[in-house]
């Protein structure tokens, strides 16, 4: 007990005993997170060990597949060209690798799509879908180099690349509904090396499908005649399903498929792996330049142009189409004005032939009337007979021409009324495309503002919880004190002469069991019961355990979760998983009952504490944020053992 006076003046061993708290609580918290750290790193070691383990028991387990001689396809010369133009135009028009920092660093392009049974972006699957985007990609007039610019790891010739993808969808169906039969890629390649480095970039990036045993085609393509020249890019098809070639039209399909390729992990694995094939080569040829995996916003750079989409594509190349048409119009119009200045000088020319003519006529008529009269009226006559005739046929040509003039115009009234609404449609489906571009940009804004508000309720909720674990903790300590606290009771004259006298405060005294080693305990009994309930799922199975070389008894655990397995791989219950497993190897199997094994404890653990019954019995307090037995540890509010005092 300490008198407010002795407070004010200063107390160093109340001093003492705050900093003594503050101390064990850091010491808690640290502990907390430490294992919190530990646990989660065993976590991602035994994901990443299991999904090997899985991966391997895959490849040893398989489907052979053979395609007969009669059943063999024949595929012809054209590839199809319409059901895939889209997707190279869209990866790859206007997204070179040109822009960079002023460090010399540029972006790279990577992309990717999977495509499955139910696939709805785009278009719908349909059924050969596989087979025809190989054979787009493997054309040969679009191929760098011929023949030596595509390759396969399950295919000789185009025929066997198609059998085999049609062998992969038809053992697909056999797999879910929604299975994804193939993955395609494409990757912008850098224009400055040749196409010796680019496909040892790309040999270099096949290690990774190489080592996980994945099937894939490579096609490594030059830049269109209409397109940039600098658009040379790769197309790699692939299909999550490993696969070995065993001979001509002869494969071996794995009974699973590698799950961590299609992933937002494995995405970004396999363009930082891109990246690094791309520098080694240049970095190996004596080129400075370099490439990074990092998109601009993640390098501080400004965010790129926004896309114009494809309408928007097609409608710029119908415009452009249009004017090239007006162009000719008009060219048309002015070869046919000089068509028709021509046709004037002909008519003047006429004119002035009949003007001579009339001159010529004169003359023979003044001749005429010298030698005589008969010979005036036949002249005369010729004259008249000659005009006329003329006359004639420069009204017939005159005729024709104004045919021709008319035709001529009415062709050119036409093609610009068909320009004109032409142009007019084009406007029409610009102003669409702006409407629907601010219309989705809106709806983002708003997704955008939803999460920010989803968040801030997220932050406000996590400072109530970590309001509420402060005062259980507080309310712990304050427990764990009075229990750690024995007063004995003293006669009134002791009670008197302690209120004359000063005297220090008790210090508490320690347990002889940590909070640790009580999590610790609780732990393992959580376990012990889940440990129980797991041998009775596994004998409901039929599992049959088997002994390993050490001879110790060991049992498959695929279809246990993880908290069952870790019950049955616990150190501290090892000798009771013998012997279940010792038990269910039995011929025939005792059976499994449910009982709960604790493991036992030392004597000389109990804690040495006083209970006092007439003590009043504190509130239970639930564990905060609790998801299991793993989750106890020296910080968590949970109740001590025993009854609560």
């Amino acid at each position: 007990m300490v008198k407010l006076a002795t407070l004010r003046k200063g107390a160093p061993a109340v001093a003492a005993q705050l900093a003594a708290a503050r101390s064990a609580r850091n010491r808690a918290t640290r502990a907390v997170h430490i294992e919190a750290a530990e646990e989660r790193a065993s976590a991602r070691r035994y994901k990443r060990a299991r999904a090997r383990e899985d991966r391997e028991r895959a490849m040893t387990k398989g489907v052979r597949v053979t395609v007969a001689e009669h059943e063999r396809p024949r595929t012809k010369g054209r590839a199809p060209h319409k059901l895939f133009y889209r997707l190279g135009g869209k990866a790859i028009r206007g997204r070179l690798l040109t822009g960079g920092a002023a460090s010399g660093t540029r972006s790279v392009h990577f992309a990717m799509t999977a495509r499955g049974f139910a696939s709805k972006t785009g278009r719908r699957w349909r059924t050969g879908e596989g087979e025809r985007a190989a054979q787009y990609i493997t054309r040969e007039e679009a191929l760098e180099g011929g023949e030596a610019g595509w390759w396969s790891t399950i295919a000789q010739d185009r025929n066997e690349l198609v059998a085999f993808h049609r062998a992969s969808e038809a053992l697909e169906r056999h797999d879910r509904a929604n299975a994804n039969v193939y993955v395609t890629e494409i990757v912008a390649l850098p224009a400055s090396a040749n196409a010796r480095q680019r496909r040892h970039m790309i040999r270099r990036y096949c290690r990774y499908f190489d080592e996980r045993g994945l099937p894939y085609t490579v096609a490594m393509h030059k830049p269109d005649p209409q397109g940039d020249v600098r658009n040379y890019h790769v197309h790699i098809v692939y299909s999550l399903r490993p696969a070995t070639r065993l001979g001509p039209y002869d494969w071996r399909f794995a009974v699973s498929k590698v799950s961590d390729v299609n992933t937002p992990e494995g995405i970004a694995t396999r363009r930082k792996l891109v990246v690094d094939a791309i520098n080694a080569t240049l970095r190996a040829n004596g080129s400075g330049q370099r490439y990074t995996h990092l998109s601009n916003r993640a390098r501080g750079m400004a965010p790129p142009a926004p896309k114009i989409g494809q309408k928007q594509n097609w409608v710029i190349r119908r415009l452009a189409d249009a004017e090239a048409g007006y162009a000719r119009l008009v060219r048309l119009k002015t070869m046919i004005d000089r068509f028709g200045d021509g046709i004037q000088t002909i008519a003047r020319a006429h004119v002035a032939q009949d003007v001579a003519k009339d001159r010529l006529t004169d003359k023979a008529d003044t001749i005429g009337k010298v030698l005589g009269l008969q010979n005036r009226r036949l002249a005369f006559c010729h004259a008249h007979l000659t005009n006329w005739l003329n006359y004639r046929a420069i009204r017939q040509r005159l005729r024709r021409h104004e045919d021709a003039l008319a035709k001529a115009k009415a062709a050119i009234e036409a093609d610009l009324a068909a320009a004109s609404a032409l142009i007019d449609a084009t406007d029409q489906r610009a102003r669409d495309v702006d409407t629907a571009i601010r219309k989705t940009a809106a709806d983002r804004l708003r997704a955008v503002r939803q999460r920010v508000g989803i968040v801030e309720i997220t932050a406000m909720r996590l400072e109530q919880l970590r309001g509420g674990v402060k005062d259980r903790l507080e309310r712990c300590r304050a427990i764990v004190r009075a229990h750690h606290t024995c007063v004995p009771t003293l006669p009134p004259s002791v009670h008197a002469a302690d209120r004359r006298v000063e005297v220090p405060p008790n210090i508490p005294l320690e347990p002889k069991v940590s909070l640790v080693e009580a999590a610790r305990e609780r732990e393992v009994e959580a376990l012990a019961r889940i440990h129980a309930q797991t041998f009775v799922k596994l004998a409901a199975l039929d599992a049959r355990p088997s002994r390993d070389a050490n001879g110790r008894w060991t049992i498959d655990t695929i279809g246990l979760s993880v908290a069952e397995r870790r019950a049955v791989e616990h150190p501290a219950l090892a000798a009771e998983t013998q012997r279940r497993l010792a038990i269910m190897a039995a011929d025939p199997p005792a059976p499994i009952t449910p009982e709960v094994v604790v493991p036992p404890q030392p004597a000389d653990r109990t804690p040495a504490i006083t209970v006092d019954p007439a003590a009043p019995t504190a509130r239970r307090q639930p564990p905060i944020l609790s998801k299991g037995p793993s989750d106890v540890g020296p910080g968590s509010p949970s109740r001590p053992r025993g009854p609560e005092r």
